[in-house]
């Protein structure tokens, strides 16, 4: 005759005590995340000098990060292009997606004796959508000196006599013509650097459809800044006939 199976009253127990343990997870209904990403590291390293950088630069975030409304095609319409401004440069940088981090190169390559600026705007998301109110900005050399100036002013708009929120400043060192770009801040007030020491021409841009390059009909303003120099003042921006 075969022996019917049974179970020990040991073994019921184990078997009970292993779905037990298995099914421990953090109560439903717990209170909702509402931290927003917190920046964790940057690299490389601020103002130090890499020869012969091959990397990218990077920002790190304590969580996974969302990859943006818009896919990052080297078009300046990706959800996390919109977030990055690289310079000097004309091209829309290299911006990739990776988990809790974002990577960013020029198209053209890193190029050498040159001082990079790498800035990351306000507005990073988690995948819940809680919105990060900082940014970040990376400064390094590729052989260049290290960079000491600090350009300030403000953005006016001229239209309305009222400071130009977030408006585009493009400082353009001459006469290589290599255009350092950033954004004033709430009451349109700018401190752009460290950048190398030289001449320069500053232009300040209503930025109307906020993709940091200025357009043919946006609002703007110029000055020129010579060597030793670092007050712009005001920028009265309107626009110009073409």
């Amino acid at each position: 005759k075969t022996p019917q199976p049974y179970l020990s009253v040991f073994s019921v127990f184990s078997v009970f005590s292993v779905l037990s343990c298995a099914r421990i997870e953090p109560p439903p209904g717990g209170p909702p995340d509402r931290a927003p990403p917190r920046l964790m590291a940057t690299r490389p390293e601020s103002l130090s000098s890499y020869r012969a950088f091959r990397g990218v630069a990077e920002f790190q975030f304590d969580e996974v990060i969302s990859e943006g409304g818009a896919p990052n095609r080297g078009e300046g319409t990706g959800g996390l292009e919109k977030l990055v401004i690289l310079s000097p440069t004309n091209r829309v940088p290299q911006v990739s997606w990776k988990r809790n981090r974002i990577t960013v190169r020029p198209s053209e390559g890193w190029r050498p004796n040159r001082v990079y600026r790498v800035q990351l705007l306000p507005g990073v998301t988690d995948l819940r959508n809680n919105r990060s109110p900082e940014g970040a900005v990376i400064t390094f050399t590729t052989g260049a000196p290290r960079p000491q100036l600090t350009l300030q002013g403000q953005i006016v708009d001229w239209s309305t006599a009222r400071p130009a929120t977030n408006g585009l400043i493009i400082v353009t060192l001459l006469p290589d013509s290599l255009p350092y770009r950033g954004v004033a801040d709430s009451s349109g007030r700018f401190s752009l650097g460290p950048l190398p020491g030289g001449d320069y021409l500053v232009t300040g841009v209503l930025d109307q459809n906020q993709d940091n390059r200025q357009d043919s009909r946006e609002a703007f303003a110029t000055a020129r800044v010579p060597r030793g120099k670092s007050d712009v003042g005001e920028l009265w921006a309107f626009v110009h006939d073409t």
